[in-house]
């Protein structure tokens, strides 16, 4: 997962509402328009109080119908032209228009609306010009080009805005997916370790407390070894619930933690079903080399949910466990004989399916099937990274 921050959104200064910013836009066209023709007009006829007044109007639409207002903007100001006297600002109508239409279309868009805009702005202005012997056709472009320009940058400020928005958003979504993902498997962890770690005690416990409450009265000393063997069952269970539910406590609860079991105490493992009534026998072959933590605990967990199977659903008290290690891999073996293999609902819950899940998690194979009255559990588990993928 990358460590890269996500940039923080660009902080959204408030505007104001839009009924406003049209007042205020209306309200400079007039000021702009009126002035100038009561300071310079002697009378002005009813045609010209349309032209001058139209534009004031539109201001209060544009940002609904911008094209129209913007054409009639433009056939104002020729109107103007022919009219009534011309002024630097009587291009202002058009160029709000025009940055009406900017802030909502691309850039090509208004490079082309720009262009025809001033295809026809300009030869009315150059008429005037002539006349009233000032650059009024340049200050009628820069007008132009100021608020299409404008517009420009208040859309690509927006658009802006709104990506690193999304990005913020996206990315606090990722967050929260992947704290899901990592409590959902952190969830199924503690379950499966939940399994491993305690299910083969209580299978002890409840198997000896049935050994122990059938012989109490007629073998005390059988009842008594029972009850010995319930009673360091209990022990070991309570010690595994314990170092688990240590892993759950926060950073500053420090908890001294048993080691992981491992294959170096499948022997002890051994021993304790050999205590219960299973004679297994055990088998060891190969190299002596040092195992992954991963694969050595995915190993010991699978002779115990195995052995457990085998002490519960065999058809006979006894198993074989076979081990072979080199230093590509680690084979694991474990058979019994049975009458039909335990299934996910069978009683010892979803071992093997945990099992199976801890297999694939460092890069094994597991099979597990009955062939002739044989139940056999097999497991490869690699010990070095497959590299020949990255070979093609």
């Amino acid at each position: 997962m990358s460590n890269a921050q996500t940039p923080d959104p660009v902080p959204v200064r408030a505007r104001p509402p839009g009924w406003a910013r049209d007042l205020i836009a209306a309200g400079a066209v007039f000021l702009t328009t009126f002035g100038p023709l009561i300071r310079f007009a002697d009378q002005i006829a009813l045609i010209g109080c349309v032209v001058a007044g139209l534009p004031v109007a539109l201001m209060f639409v544009r940002r609904r119908f911008p094209w129209a207002v913007l054409a009639v903007c433009v056939l104002c100001f020729v109107l103007a032209s022919l009219t009534l006297v011309l002024t630097p600002f009587s291009a202002l109508p058009t160029g709000i228009a025009i940055f009406t239409v900017a802030i909502r279309n691309t850039r090509r868009t208004t490079l082309f609306a720009v262009l025809g805009v001033l295809a026809v702005l300009i030869p009315a202005s150059v008429l005037r010009e002539w006349e009233m012997l000032h650059p009024l056709t340049v200050l009628v472009v820069v007008m132009v080009g100021f608020f299409a320009a404008a517009g420009d940058a208040a859309r690509t400020r927006r658009a802006y805005i709104d990506q690193i928005t999304q990005r913020a958003i996206q990315a606090e979504q990722t967050r929260e997916a992947e704290a899901s993902r990592r409590v959902a498997e952190d969830r199924l962890r503690i379950a499966r370790d939940l399994h491993d770690a305690v299910a083969h005690q209580i299978s002890v416990i409840n198997l000896h407390a049935g050994v122990a409450n059938r012989t109490i009265d007629d073998d005390p000393e059988t009842a008594k070894s029972a009850m010995a063997t319930v009673g360091t069952a209990a022990r070991r269970v309570l010690g595994e619930i314990g170092d688990l539910l240590a892993t759950l406590r926060a950073p500053g609860e420090p908890q001294p933690l048993a080691p992981a079991p491992g294959l170096a105490q499948v022997s002890a493992l051994v021993d304790e079903f050999e205590a219960s009534g299973l004679h297994v026998t055990l088998r060891l072959d190969g190299e002596s080399v040092d195992l992954p933590p991963a694969v050595d605990l995915a190993g010991y967990r699978l002779i115990q949910e195995a052995l457990t199977n085998a002490h519960k659903h065999g058809s006979a008290p006894r198993a074989h466990v076979w081990i072979q290690r080199d230093e590509a891999r680690l084979q694991l073996v474990v058979t019994n004989p049975a009458s039909s293999a335990p299934g996910p609902d069978a009683p010892s819950g979803h071992g093997l399916v945990g099992i199976r899940e801890r297999v694939a998690a460092v890069g094994g194979t597991l099979n597990a099937d009955l062939d002739a009255g044989l139940f056999r559990v097999e497991a490869i588990l690699p010990l070095a990274p497959d590299t020949s993928a990255g070979l093609t």
